[in-house]
Order: structure tokens, then sequence, then C-alpha cells
């Protein structure tokens, strides 16, 4: 096989290298164009949906937040009124 030969199969060998990967990214852009036309319609699909006839027509109240107690005893000693000491002792 001669130079001119090694030459010309190492150019169809890298065109035809060059079509498959070009193939090979146009598949991957089909599959994610696919698969975010899918998720756009499931999103519109559901916004648009009807509320159910089933729905419980008395509305449940909000539950009430957490109300912060702070600290409610120390040493085993209740406390009444917090107030912040300094660091000082209370007797």
């Amino acid at each position: 096989m001669s130079l001119g030969d090694k030459l010309r199969h190492a150019e169809e060998y890298g065109a035809k290298a060059a079509h498959l990967g070009a193939e090979q990214v146009r598949r991957g852009l089909r599959n994610v164009d696919a698969k975010l036309h899918k998720v756009a319609a499931r999103r519109t699909s559901n916004r648009t949906k009807p509320a159910s006839a089933h729905a419980d027509p008395v509305e449940q109240p909000a539950p009430n937040p957490k109300v912060r107690t702070g600290i409610v005893s120390i040493h085993g000693r209740d406390v009444e009124e917090m107030r912040c000491t300094g660091g000082r002792k209370l007797d």
C-alpha cells in the first residue's frame, strides 16, 4: 500500500467518523428536545386541569404557626419573666 493510498484511507476514515459523530449529536439533540416537549406539555396540562368534583367545599383554616416561648426553666426553676441580666445572677 503506497503512501497516497494510506492518506486517502485515513481521509475516508476521518470523514466517516465525523459523519457518525454528527449523527450522534443530532440524535442526542432530538432526545433532549423530545424530553423538554414532554415536560412543557405536562406543566401545561397541570395548569389546565379542572378542580375535582369531590373537593371539600369547606375550607380548612390554616394551622397556627408555633409560638416561640423561649426558656421556661433554669436549673429546674420556672422562669416567669424573661429579662436580660447581662450575665449577673439574680437571687
